[in-house]
Order: C-alpha cells, then sequence, then structure tokens
C-alpha cells in the first residue's frame, strides 16, 4: 500500500515539476529579449544624443560669424569717423600726441620747428603770449579727449582758431569745461543734460569753427544721433575695452546725416544683434525640445519590466505543497488504523 501510494505521489509531482521548468525557461526567455530590447533604446540614445550635440558647433560657428560680421561693421564706422574727421581739420590722428605740455618756451620750440612753417610762422608764433599758449594748450587737451590725440600742428591749428581767426572764445570755453562728455558711460545717458551739451558743442565746436565745426542741431536732433551711436559704443566697449574715437567725434559724424538726425535710419549693429541673438534663442529651444521628446520616448520603452510568470509559478508550488500534505496525512491516518 505504501508503495502505491509513493507511486501516485511521484506520478501527481511530475507534470508539476515539468510544468515548473517550462515556465522557469519561459521566464529566462523572456528575461533574453526584454534585455535585448533594453539594450536597443541605449544605442538609439547614444545616436539621439549625437545628433543634437552636432548642432551645437554649427551654432557656435553661425554665432562667431555673426560676431565678426559685427566687428567688421564697428570697425568700418569707427574708420569713417576717423576718415571725416581728419578730412574737418586737416591734421591726421597722431600716434605722438603733444600731451598736457605746461613749459611755455618748449612750446614756442615746438612751434617754431622747420615741420610747422608751413602751418605758422616763427612771427606769429612769437605775437602770443604765455597764457594765450597755455589757454591753447587747455582747449586742444579737451579736443584730443573728445576726438583722438592731436599733434603740435592741431595744437597750432587751435591757437589759431582761438587769437586769429577769433572762431573759437576761450571765454566761452573756460565756462564750459567742467561739463566733460568723457565722464559719461554712454552716449544716451547725456541727453538727459542735453542743454549743457548744446552749451558743450557751441562753444568748443561752433558751426562757424576754423578748426572742427559742428552742425548745429535742435535737441531732438541731437538726441537722435546719442541714439544711433549708443549701441555702437556698447558693442565696441564690450568687444575692444574701450571707445575710439571720442564721443564728439561720432557726433560730429553723424549729424551730417539726415535720416540720422530725423531719427529714421536703421542702425544695422542693432539689428544684426537683435537677429543673432533671436537665431540663437529659437535653435537652443528646438534642440532642448527634441532632446526632451527623445528622453520621454525612451522612459516610455523601459518603464515597464516584461512579464515572467512569476504568479503562476508560485501557484504550482502552492499546490504541490498541498498535495504532499494530503498523502502524509492520509499515510499518517492509515498507520493509526493498522
Amino acid at each position: 500500500m505504501k508503495k502505491t501510494l509513493v507511486a501516485l505521489s511521484l506520478l501527481v509531482l511530475f507534470p508539476i515539476s515539468a510544468y515548473a521548468e517550462t515556465e522557469s525557461s519561459t521566464v529566462s526567455d523572456n528575461a533574453a529579449v526584454a534585455s535585448t530590447e533594453q539594450s536597443t533604446p541605449v544605442q538609439d540614445q547614444s545616436a539621439d544624443n549625437t545628433v543634437v550635440d552636432s548642432s551645437a558647433p554649427a551654432d557656435a560657428t553661425m554665432a562667431s560669424g555673426t560676431e565678426n560680421s559685427e566687428t567688421k561693421d564697428v570697425q568700418k564706422a569707427q574708420d569713417k569717423t576717423v576718415d571725416q574727421i581728419e578730412k574737418e581739420t586737416g591734421v591726421k590722428k597722431s600716434s605722438d600726441p603733444i600731451g598736457n605740455e605746461q613749459d611755455t618756451d618748449k612750446i614756442r620750440e615746438m612751434l617754431k620747428d622747420e615741420s610747422m612753417k608751413s602751418i605758422i610762422s616763427p612771427s606769429e608764433v612769437d605775437g602770443y603770449t604765455d597764457q594765450q599758449l597755455l589757454n591753447a594748450m587747455t582747449v586742444n587737451v579737451r579736443i584730443s579727449t573728445d576726438t583722438y590725440g592731436l599733434d603740435v600742428g592741431g595744437y597750432a591749428r587751435i591757437l589759431q582758431a582761438l587769437y586769429k581767426d577769433n572762431t573759437l572764445s576761450w571765454d566761452k570755453i573756460q565756462n564750459i569745461l567742467n561739463y566733460n562728455p568723457s565722464n559719461y558711460t554712454n552716449a544716451i545717458e547725456m541727453a538727459d543734460q542735453i542743454d549743457s551739451l548744446q552749451a558743450y558743442l557751441a562753444a568748443l565746436y561752433p558751426s562757424n569753427s576754423s578748426f572742427m565745426p559742428i552742425r548745429q542741431m535742435s535737441n531732438q536732433e541731437l538726441t537722435n544721433v546719442l541714439k544711433h551711436i549708443s549701441p555702437i559704443q556698447e558693442k565696441m566697449i564690450g568687444t575692444d575695452g574701450d571707445f575710439f574715437p571720442g564721443i564728439i567725434a561720432w557726433i560730429a559724424r553723424y549729424s551730417k546725416d539726415d535720416a540720422i538726425r530725423n531719427g529714421t535710419a536703421a542702425n544695422t549693429t542693432t539689428s544684426t544683434t537683435e537677429e543673432s541673438t533671436t537665431a540663437s534663442t529659437t535653435q537652443s529651444a528646438e534642440n532642448k525640445a527634441s532632446a526632451k521628446d527623445e528622453t520621454t520616448k525612451k522612459d516610455d520603452k523601459g518603464g515597464f519590466l516584461p512579464k515572467t510568470g512569476e504568479e503562476r509559478r508560485t501557484w504550482l508550488t502552492v499546490a504541490g505543497v498541498i498535495i504532499l500534505a494530503l498523502i502524509a496525512f492520509i499515510m499518517v491516518r492509515r498507520n493509526r488504523k493498522k
């Protein structure tokens, strides 16, 4: 009888064990498939990252090209401004400016140099007082700051404008020298004291000056000129670290442009900067959106575990335990009856 019960137990447990092994094999196969599926998104992710990252050099190249173009535009504007002042004053930008010489004997010596005879004669030099020479030097220093460094030739022209041509007045100039355009970090800030700027221009750069005349403008026209200069100045300081030539040289140049005085001229430097900024921002937003979409897709693919059949295998184990328990119960009961 015992042998019969053991045989029956083996017959019952054999299909359960075989079925469990089949399920285990299925689970292993599913795990392998899941592993393969998970490895594929990793490769896709690598490819996607390559696509997104490859756009960075293109953006950098575009930005670099835009910056180079803006730098060239600013340089051209700078060169034109210097050229115009040189033509109007007849004085070239000097690499060796006269500076703020206060020794009148040295000033006379420089003015009487052989190279100066075409501008001023020795007898004319002797006709000026020491105070007049010093006053002219003060004006020379200020105009050099407003435009660019002047050599002894520029100084001689200023001296003549003051005391020979009488197109400049020392009395008017000395009363306005406390106003200094170089104290402003940006041209547009000068619009807040437009009347002081007007008085300054009228004293040092009157429209009838024999040295450097600047067209007389209304307050609105002058403000429009300052607005036009402002982005150029900002760009130049950001690129080169300084603003050259001085602000008055730029005002002198653009005072001749009707469209700029009337406020109808577009500033190409500002336009180019705005376009490049917009393009860069748009491209950056597109790259971020693309990267976010790809990340979402990857999360969707890898967010669920494959079916492993673990619940079914647990049920078979429980069934086997119950059957064994029944068999053991029957055997114990039979033994007690005997």
